[in-house]
This record gives C-alpha cells, sequence and structure tokens, in this order.
C-alpha cells in the first residue's frame, strides 16, 4: 500500500478512501483493528450526516441514482456498497430473486455461501486491541440470605407484585461459561453459517415464524405490492443466527439432520421438507428460555423488525419535497390523520404490514389454547403470547401441554420516521455486533459490525455509556461472550483518554417489600407469621364464617353483590372483568398495616357510612380484595411509596421513565414489591415465559395496566399533577375479535402519545458526534468531550 492512501491522525493511519465492501477487506491485512474500526466509524459518521441532510441518503458513486432507486424500491432495500453482504451471490450477479417453488428458494439460498474472507482474527492471548478501552462490567454481588419457605397451603395467595427482569447472577456465569466455549476447533471453520439456507433455518428456528416467500404469499420483507413498507429483521435476532455455528448443539443439529447428501448436496424429494421442518423445530426448542433444557445464550433475547416507508409513500414524499413542501407543512398534513406527526401519513402502511404480517391469515400465527397480547408506542409495536386457560398460570391446574409447540417470539415492530431508512436506521445501533441485518434476501452488516464478528467483541463509543439502558445492552452482549471495548473513533492517541467512566456498576436493584422474614419464615408487614394469618382464616371458614369481598365490591358471591367503584379502569367493557377480577387475597397479607387497605379502598370508591359499617362487622383474617384492586393497593401505598427514594437512590431523572423502573406483576406465593431496570413496557414483553412456562394472556394484560398505572403515579409524584401527562403506550388483549395488532395500532393514532426522548432512527447521529452549543453544528473530528468548534472560534469577539 501506498503511503499517500493513508491520513496520519497521531498514532492512527485511516484509509483516505471511505470504508465501502470492496475497501474494508482490501486493507484489512494493513490495518491494525483499532485502526479499521476507527475507519469504519469515521465512515458512518459521514454517511449518517448525510442522511439528514439528504432523505434517500448517498448513493454508490458507480451507479446512478436512478438505478439505485429501482434495486432499492423493488429488491434489496438494504442494497449498499457502505454495508458487508455476508452471502453474496456467485459471479456478483446480482439479479432480483425469482418467486419459485419452497424448494427452488432452498437451493437459491444453498448456492450463496458466506463470504469466503470473512475469518476470525487473531488478536492475542491478552486480547490486545491496540489501545482501545476494555470496559469493565461489576458483577452483582450475592447476598447470604434463607431459602423463602414453600407453603403448601393454597388460598389464592399466589400473587407478587415486582418490576422487570434481569439475569442472576447464576445464570450470568452459567452463560459466561457457555459462551467463552464457543469456539472449538471444529467451530472455527465457522465464524458465520455456512450458507445463506443455514442461516434462514436458524433464523426461523429462533423467531418461531417465517417472513419470507411461501407457495400460498409473497415475502412480507418486500412484497411486489407497493403500498406495502419494506422490512428488514435487524439487531440480536440476527446476531444469534450469524453465531449459531459457534454452538455446538447447532453444529450437531444440522450434522445429523439428514437433508444433505454425503456430496454435500440438499437431498431430493418429499422427505427433505419434513427433514428440514423437523431440523427447525429442534433448533426452536434450543433457542426457546426452558429451565429444563440446555439453552442458547441469545434464549432471553427477542426479535426486531424495522419497517420503512412503503415505496408509494416514499413516492408521495418526493412529490411533497418537489413541490417545495415544508416539514411544518407535511407535519400539519400528518396531524389530519393521526397523532404520529408526520408519520401519520404512513399509518395506512404499519396497519397493511400488521395484516399481512398477523391478520386472519398472517404469517405470525398464535398456536391452539393460545393469544396474542399487543402494545403500541408513538412509532412501535410490540406483541407476546400468552396462555388462554381458564386457571391461573401454574400449568399444574391446566391439562394442556405446551411441550412440541411452535412459539412465535415476542417481537417489536418498529416504524421508522418517514424520512429515515432501513439504511439509516442499521447503522443507528450503537453496540457495533448489533448492527446486522437481514432483508429476506441478504445478509448485511456494518463494518464494524463485522469485526465484532471477527474478534468476538463489542465496540461502543463513549455516547452509548451516557444512558442506563445502552448500559444494559452491553451487558447484554458480554454475557453473550463479545467482550466490550470503548473506542473514540478521533482520539489518535497511542492510548485513548476517554472522558468517561468505562466502568458499569451493577448496582443491585434491591427488593423493596410488604413482607418480611424471621427466624426463616415469612410474616406480613405488620409482624404477624404468614402462616399463622391464614390458618386462622381457615379455621374460621370451618366455623361456618364466609369470607368477603371489601373493595370495589362488597360480597362473599364473586358473582353477586353491590358494586362500589368501575373496574373499567383496568378491564375496558367487556374485557375479562367476571373471570380476572374476582380472585380473593386476604387483605392482612398484603396491606402496610391493620386496616390501611380498608382506608385505601374507602377513600378510593368514596364509601357510604353504611358500607363502612357493613365492613366493620367482617373478621379483619376474613377481609378479601380483588385482584385488580389488591394491585391498585400495592401500587399507590407501597410502590409509589418508596419510588423517589430510588429515583435519587440510583441517580435517575428521567421525566418520560422509557422503563428507567418498571412495574408489573407475576406469579409468586408472597407479596414482595421490588424494582429492577426494564425496558419498553416493563417486564411485560419478556421471552423468557414460553410454551408451559408462559403467562396467562389475562395476567399480561393486568401488567401493561399496572405498567400504565406505574407510569402515570410517577409522572403525578415528580410534577404535582397530572396535567400535561401523555402515555407511553397503548395495549390490547387478543380475546375478543377486533382485539388485534391493527386495532392497536388505530388506538395508539386516535392517542396523544409521549414523543421519544431523541431525534427520530436513522435521523439520528447524536451517538457518535458532538453538537456545538452556540451554533448547532456537528462537531466531526472532535474527540469525545471536547466542544471545539472552529467556526463559533473563527467569529471575531465582541
Amino acid at each position: 500500500m501506498n503511503n499517500d492512501e493513508y491520513e496520519v491522525d497521531g498514532s492512527l493511519r485511516i484509509p483516505r478512501a471511505l470504508c465501502d465492501e470492496n475497501a474494508f477487506f482490501r486493507y484489512l491485512p494493513h490495518l491494525s483493528i483499532r485502526e479499521q474500526l476507527c475507519w469504519a466509524l469515521r465512515t458512518e459518521t459521514i454517511l449518517r450526516l448525510a442522511k439528514i441532510k439528504g432523505r434517500l441518503g448517498v448513493l454508490s458513486a458507480e451507479k446512478s441514482s436512478e438505478d439505485e432507486e429501482e434495486d432499492y424500491i423493488y429488491s434489496r432495500v438494504l442494497k449498499s456498497n457502505y454495508l458487508i453482504d455476508l452471502y453474496p451471490e456467485e459471479n456478483n450477479e446480482k439479479q432480483p430473486k425469482i418467486d419459485t417453488s419452497a424448494r427452488g428458494h432452498d437451493e437459491y439460498d444453498f448456492s450463496c455461501k458466506a463470504h469466503s474472507q470473512l475469518s476470525f482474527v487473531d488478536v492475542g492471548i491478552d486480547d490486545n486491541f491496540d489501545g482501545l478501552t476494555r470496559i469493565q462490567i461489576e458483577k452483582k454481588k450475592k447476598k447470604a440470605g434463607k431459602k423463602r419457605p414453600y407453603y403448601s397451603y393454597n388460598s389464592g395467595e399466589e400473587e407478587e407484585l415486582a418490576c422487570g427482569s434481569d439475569s442472576d447472577d447464576n445464570e450470568c456465569n452459567e452463560n459466561d461459561k457457555i459462551a467463552a466455549n464457543r469456539k472449538t476447533e471444529t467451530d472455527m471453520k465457522h465464524i458465520i453459517p455456512p450458507t445463506l439456507l443455514h442461516f434462514r433455518i436458524v433464523l426461523e428456528a429462533y423467531t418461531g415464524y417465517n417472513l419470507g416467500a411461501s407457495s400460498t404469499s409473497a415475502s412480507s420483507y418486500n412484497s411486489p405490492d407497493t403500498s406495502i413498507p419494506r422490512s428488514a429483521i435487524m439487531g440480536g435476532a440476527v446476531v444469534a443466527a450469524l453465531t449459531s455455528f459457534q454452538d455446538e448443539v447447532v453444529v450437531q443439529a444440522f450434522a445429523s439432520c439428514g437433508i444433505f447428501t454425503e456430496r454435500g448436496d440438499l437431498i431430493d424429494g418429499d422427505i427433505y421438507s419434513e427433514k428440514k421442518q423437523a431440523l427447525i423445530k429442534k433448533l426452536h426448542t434450543h433457542f426457546l428460555y426452558l429451565s429444563t433444557h440446555h439453552r442458547s445464550v441469545y434464549s432471553k433475547g427477542d426479535t426486531d423488525i424495522f419497517l420503512q416507508a412503503s415505496p408509494l409513500t416514499q413516492a408521495l414524499m418526493n412529490i411533497f419535497e418537489g413541490h417545495g413542501i415544508s416539514d411544518d407543512q407535511i407535519n400539519l398534513i400528518g396531524s389530519y390523520i393521526g397523532n404520529s406527526g408526520r408519520n401519520s401519513i404512513c399509518a395506512g402502511d404499519f396497519e397493511r404490514y400488521a395484516e399481512i404480517v398477523m391478520g386472519k391469515n398472517g404469517k405470525v400465527k398464535a398456536p391452539d389454547e393460545t393469544l396474542f397480547a399487543f402494545a403500541a408506542s408513538k412509532h412501535a409495536a410490540s406483541f407476546i403470547l400468552g396462555t388462554d386457560g381458564e386457571n391461573d398460570a401454574d400449568r399444574s391446574w391446566n391439562q394442556t401441554n405446551f411441550d412440541e409447540v411452535t412459539w412465535p417470539r415476542t417481537s417489536q415492530f418498529i416504524q421508522l420516521d418517514i424520512k429515515a431508512d432501513l439504511l439509516g436506521g442499521l447503522f443507528d445501533f450503537d453496540q457495533s455486533i448489533a448492527a446486522c441485518a437481514f432483508d429476506g434476501v441478504s445478509v448485511r452488516v456494518a463494518p464494524r459490525a463485522a469485526l465484532s464478528l471477527m474478534t468476538n467483541a463489542n465496540f461502543v463509543t463513549p455516547f452509548c455509556l451516557e444512558e442506563h439502558r445502552n448500559k444494559q445492552r452491553v451487558v447484554k452482549y458480554s454475557q453473550r461472550g463479545f467482550k466490550p471495548f470503548l473506542v473514540d473513533p478521533y482520539d489518535g492517541r497511542q492510548t485513548q483518554n476517554v472522558a468517561c467512566d468505562a466502568v458499569i456498576a451493577r448496582k443491585p436493584f434491591l427488593p423493596r417489600g410488604n413482607c418480611r422474614y424471621q427466624s426463616g419464615r415469612q410474616q406480613t408487614w405488620s409482624g404477624e407469621d404468614w402462616d399463622e394469618v391464614l390458618g386462622t382464616q381457615e379455621r374460621k371458614i370451618n366455623e361456618g364464617e364466609e369470607r368477603m369481598l371489601c373493595c370495589h365490591r362488597l360480597s362473599g358471591d364473586r358473582d353477586e353483590g353491590k358494586y362500589l367503584g368501575e373496574t373499567r379502569s383496568l378491564y375496558e367493557p367487556g374485557d375479562l372483568d367476571r373471570r380476572g377480577a374476582t380472585y380473593m387475597y386476604t387483605m392482612k397479607l398484603f396491606e402496610r398495616s391493620p386496616g390501611d387497605a380498608i382506608d385505601f379502598f374507602s377513600r378510593r370508591f368514596r364509601w357510604s357510612a353504611e358500607d363502612m359499617i357493613l365492613v366493620k362487622k367482617v373478621d379483619p383474617y376474613l377481609r378479601m380484595a380483588c385482584q385488580k384492586c389488591k394491585q391498585d393497593y400495592n401500587l399507590i401505598r407501597v410502590v409509589m411509596a418508596k419510588y423517589p427514594d430510588l429515583l435519587k437512590e440510583y441517580d435517575l431523572n428521567d421525566d418520560i421513565l422509557h422503563g428507567q423502573f418498571a412495574y408489573s406483576s407475576s406469579n409468586c406465593y408472597s407479596n414482595n414489591v421490588s424494582f429492577e431496570p426494564s425496558f419498553y413496557s416493563g417486564g411485560v414483553f419478556n421471552s423468557t415465559h414460553v410454551r408451559n412456562e408462559a403467562r396467562r394472556a389475562l395476567k399480561i394484560y393486568a401488567m401493561l395496566q399496572s405498567q400504565s398505572v406505574f407510569e402515570l403515579s410517577a409522572y403525578v409524584m415528580k410534577h404535582g399533577s397530572a396535567e400535561g401527562y401523555k402515555k407511553r403506550f397503548v395495549f390490547h388483549c387478543r380475546y375478543y375479535a377486533g382485539s388485534d395488532l391493527i386495532s392497536t395500532l388505530r388506538k395508539a393514532q386516535r392517542t396523544v402519545l409521549q414523543e421519544p426522548a431523541r431525534p427520530p432512527i436513522g435521523l439520528n447521529p447524536e451517538r457518535f458526534v458532538e453538537t456545538c452549543g452556540q451554533c448547532q453544528s456537528w462537531l466531526v473530528g472532535n474527540i469525545y468531550g471536547s466542544k471545539d468548534c472552529k467556526s463559533c472560534n473563527d467569529l471575531p469577539s465582541k
């Protein structure tokens, strides 16, 4: 290489050319990992800023804009020279793939081999990355404590209020060991699955569904219908499939599946399809989070599906811009359609996509005796699968067995801004390993993602550590075997000196409970023994006394009685009220002090003097509350009473919350209340609850309501009133006809929801470059923390 091809920046040599696919592999032998990474990040910064100035972004220099636009719309929505195609077509013939038989598709995918130049990089025993900063992740300290007693007595006291979910130390250690052993001598041959077919099989097994073309339907990724959004799966799901051949279970499953001949070709006949489905089913079970199964390190992950405005909508935007219609005018047009600003213009795109994917004949289907629950925010929607049992989530009460069921993985649909595209969305991933995408035709990764795959390391910029939830992602990928490193692409010193703390403190979110333990015995808040309370209650019932609901209604009968308050704040009209609100919970076991629950409910439901006399006649051991009222009491009197102290203790101050603390409910025998970090609608959309360990759909619905009430309560506590409050999300449970993803999206359009805290995905370079506080220009070339602006410095002083 000629030295004129490089720009020297301190100790770094950076190629003058932009880091596209060809240049990446051409310079790879001549650059250190750090130089290659800084070069890739500097190129991305240039491209990201260019995308803000031009809606369609930077086009390839070798093609005209007309050719690029044609391919961009109708075939490869992620086609770009600045991404690496991991399964390039032979002879580099980029012809659109023709929909034929399923077998024809598989043969085509089988012909697309893994990129020949993608291989593991030997970084040495000490993982020396030439001056990069290793991010230290503090381990949670294990606390010595007595094991909770198990109670055989069952009176419906299984309900626990908890917040969020996170890995415990035992599981982290187990995953660390699994990840550390991923690369064996055999695995070294395959940094990624050997063919595109292998990748697609693993991806379908991971997600539990296939969005590609079939004999009866077109692809959901790049539909020939120009009114359908272009989509791509990005992030962790793609990483799980790409790194699957470093998992011995996956390698052995393919070796024994029988779909290949001894020569390595696909077998002929109908048996191929049967054996392929058997393989997918086997891998699917491996990827699910099952306590009795040797699970994958990716079993806790979800699936992120990004949607780009349809070609028809993009053509409309071109017309607007061509006629000089301003952003304010476009926003005004959108306001007549819905409450999502200019993105309301593509609301119909999202609904049409939802019909194809999750409609009556959609590609993602709920197994028998299961139901989907949906939530939608300003620009995204999520689904999770729950069971449709009559009884509680204790599967021993229900005869249905889901052991062999294909379980669609919890997923999110993210609608990009109408001016953004999938390429910009991919560049917006702050974790280098996650900048991977599959658009139904090809697997494309950013150059920094390729470096992560080749080194089993995860590279992030200092901007990433400014947010708590981004730190959690660093921890997550560290548990999956990717060593975290901090990189400042513009710091050319021999050893970079990043102006931020490269330590992630995993401070435990301790339980804040309304029950306690004394000498191994569980006690109520007031100090009474848990078992003794239940024993006294049982004795009184045997003597002929009756338990009585003393909350929003007064009755010992679950189907009759005096209603003192509406349940519609939790259960909307016609939604499961009779089935869900009537489980009875003993007040003595969850109230903070004797009589406190009665005081709370009397105020909440404005009891009359006659009502109070009736309640006081009921023995305190027999006073009961329904599930909804118990949850409301715990939220207001227990959880929210501790919330301000928690904000101070963990140094969090976020008016919009975004799940910094999440409140939800889950099944357990006690009444502890705890906080843990959890994102996007709380601990509800949790991929660990699958098959026989899944929650009931009704339970999921109640948890979403609890999270919504929690966020409102937090806002009121911080601001003194509910004035100005906007919901973060709306939700639906698919229990009756019409409660589906489309109705959830329409509900979101009718509701004034919170605006995202940062600029739109794909149009957001804040995670990679500083801005000047005076002129607001991008400070390209500045090291992290430097606010030195040449434009402002050149201005004459006043």
